[in-house]
């Protein structure tokens, strides 16, 4: 699996720097991949250095589409892209399809974003191949698309991408485990709450966390089960396997299953299951706080944002840029919940989302 092969990026120590208060500015350690798009592209690490505001000529006007925001995930992302638009003194607009689903209404929502006359658009895709049309006819019309998040697509016409390799989540959650219970040791069973089944980035984050554990004899997956990405569809689902599974030691997953699971062990008073969540939520890097929570994977959420941002702009400009960078994962636990740096990846305490920057 080539991104397993590959070196994690090591963004796990990136760190916005602010400067001078007048004008933040940020950057941020990446890999970048050249040629860009490239399965067989060599990943090389930079140094990723925004635009600033007064090198813009003109007031951009982006369309950031998402499948939903009714989860932290999104929320960070928002945070990140509204940020970044207010920092550069440009106007976006997000819009959020309801699910991922919800396939259709992404697609009518990018054309919206098209026919208004939108400068350039940031997404996270819903489908790896459904959007592809929609993308060609975007290009075809000179507005640049930019892909984040943890899912790929297939057109040809995207002109940049921000975007993790979902893999490396499910590879560094194989790793904790093996180091904690090498080959050879006593049988350890293990739950894994894969997330809805049809987005690509739960499908690669549970390939990385199976292929990297399937070669240890002291670990069993017991069940991999899927399901939307909402706590309480989740709730039931990790109920229900806990009575067909009653002696698991860990569960791990996407963060609403880890936030669930928070609750039915508070609940059932049952202190022998670790929890481990491949993406980060504020509940879950709490969890990790009060020790409810063994560790949570983060992808730099807010940062992919920004950084996607930042390629839409610079393709506009024309002012050069690394078309295909991996912000990286890294694994918070106990060892470095105090001294990450959350700005990367979560919004504030008490941000409220908004979706318009004029």
């Amino acid at each position: 699996m080539k991104s397993i092969a590959r070196m994690l990026t090591v963004s796990a120590i990136a760190l916005f720097a602010h400067q001078a208060a007048a004008q933040e500015t940020w950057s941020l350690p990446v890999k970048s991949r050249a040629p860009a798009f490239d399965a067989a592209g060599v990943w090389e690490s930079k140094k990723y250095v925004p635009l600033q505001a007064s090198e813009l000529s003109k007031k951009w006007d982006i369309c950031v589409l998402f499948p939903h925001t009714k989860d932290p995930y999104y929320v960070s992302m928002t945070y990140g892209a509204v940020k970044e638009a207010e920092e550069k003194g440009i106007s976006l607009t997000v819009y959020a399809a309801g699910g991922y689903t919800e396939l259709p209404q992404q697609i009518s929502q990018m054309e919206d974003c098209l026919t208004r006359g939108a400068d350039g658009i940031m997404m996270v895709a819903i489908s790896d191949t459904g959007l592809d049309r929609s993308i060609d006819a975007a290009a075809a019309k000179g507005v640049p698309v930019v892909i984040t998040g943890g899912g790929d697509v297939g057109s040809t016409g995207v002109g940049a991408k921000a975007l993790g390799q979902y893999t490396d989540t499910g590879l560094l959650i194989g790793n904790y485990l093996n180091a904690k219970h090498p080959a050879g040791g006593e049988k350890t069973k293990i739950l894994w709450m894969a997330g809805p089944e049809g987005p690509r980035w739960s499908r690669d984050a549970t390939d990385g966390f199976l292929e990297t554990v399937k070669d240890n004899d002291s670990i069993e997956v017991v069940k991999v089960i899927w399901g939307d990405a909402g706590k309480t569809v989740q709730i039931p689902l990790i109920e229900d396997a806990l009575q067909v599974y009653p002696d698991i030691k860990y569960i791990g997953g996407i963060a609403p299953a880890i936030e669930g699971a928070i609750q039915v062990l508070k609940e059932k008073n049952r202190t022998d299951i670790g929890l481990l969540s491949y993406y980060i939520s504020p509940e879950v890097e709490q969890g990790v706080r009060e020790g409810t929570v063994l560790g949570v994977v983060t992808d730099l959420t807010a940062a992919q944002a920004r950084l996607g941002v930042d390629q839409a702009v610079r393709l506009l400009e024309k002012k050069g840029v690394e078309a295909d960078v991996d912000p990286g994962f890294m694994l918070i636990d106990s060892s470095n919940i105090d001294t990450y740096d959350r700005s990367l990846s979560l919004a504030p305490v008490g941000w409220e989302p908004y979706f318009q920057v004029d």
